[in-house]
């Protein structure tokens, strides 16, 4: 198995989660006080404005969109982005967008704003077909674009590939309150929770943190989140029968009582992924797999279930 090589890095950058996440948690007064914008799951560093009902952030803080050339003239105070098969053009001031040569209207123009050009993050999405979601509650601008083979995947007949693909797509909160404070419980790993048989849902547990996913077109929105309570014991009628006992949440718990699941514990130390069917009244299925990230079927943390 060729997942030592590996295991380093997920370690440190599984510590380093740990630490920005206490360090980054933020009171509800404060996660309102200021607008963000995340760009395939990473969050703007630099400053996000809202004017004229548009949302504005920095040129450097388009670059996780995707690979694209992104340059900057400072004398026409224009910013040209290419990739896709297309190029787009913008200019501070000019309520106008370039996209292969065809003039597009803007509804907020590009701004200059301390020195930088902030760039109307609705322009970028229509240009590239980007999916683009305003989360009021957080002032939260989410801007999301899956690429090419991640699509692909998604749609995939095999089951595996399918899950893999939609645990790995950008995300948007639909959430209306600001996400639960994670505590480190040594998990040291991910479980995931799908219905049997499908790609286009699940739960995300990580430590002391559960999470519901639901998936349209590209992009995974959280539509709910509980932390657990890995000290007590499960009510008999608990609708998350799989999962330990919810003491806060955020947002609809979805039904799931009548849902046979396709449970996936992955733990990075070991490079393991076990795996079993269950429902209300039994288990079964149950196996595990060892996992090479280099192997030419590697799929991901999610794996086959054979009598799936």
């Amino acid at each position: 198995m060729n997942w030592t090589k590996g295991l380093k890095a997920v370690t440190a950058a599984a510590l380093l989660t740990t630490v920005l996440s206490s360090v980054t948690a933020v009171s509800p007064a404060s996660a309102a006080a200021k607008p963000t914008a995340s760009i395939n799951n990473v969050t703007a560093g630099g400053e996000v404005l809202i004017k004229q009902g548009s949302t504005f952030v920095t040129l450097t803080d388009l670059k996780p969109l995707g690979n694209y050339v992104m340059k900057y003239d400072n004398s026409k105070k224009q910013v040209t982005i290419q990739g896709d098969h297309r190029t787009v053009i913008l200019t501070a001031g000019s309520t106008s967008m370039e996209v292969n040569g065809v003039q597009k209207k803007l509804p907020a123009a590009p701004l200059l704003h301390k020195g930088k050009t902030m760039i109307p993050l609705r322009a970028v999405a229509q240009a590239f077909d980007a999916d683009i979601h305003w989360n009021g509650s957080l002032k939260t601008a989410y801007i999301n674009k899956a690429d090419a083979a991640m699509l692909a995947d998604l749609k995939s007949s095999d089951l595996a590939t399918a899950r893999n693909a939609a645990a790995k797509l950008p995300y948007s909160s639909q959430l209306q309150k600001p996400e639960l404070e994670m505590l480190p419980v040594e998990m040291q790993g991910v479980d995931y929770y799908f219905p049997k048989g499908k790609s286009d849902r699940f739960f995300l547990v990580d430590n002391d943190i559960a999470e519901y996913y639901e998936i349209q077109g590209g992009v995974k929105y959280l539509k709910w989140q509980g932390k657990l309570d890995y000290s007590a014991k499960a009510a008999a009628n608990q609708n998350l029968f799989f999962l330990p006992p919810i003491q806060a949440e955020i947002g609809k718990q979805p039904d799931a009582r009548n849902w046979t699941v396709a449970e996936f514990a992955f733990r990075y130390p070991s490079g393991v992924t076990s795996y079993r069917l269950l429902d209300r009244g039994k288990e079964w299925g149950k196996g595990y797999v060892e996992l090479d990230n280099h192997s030419p079927g590697y799929k991901g943390e999610i794996v086959t279930i054979p009598e799936e």
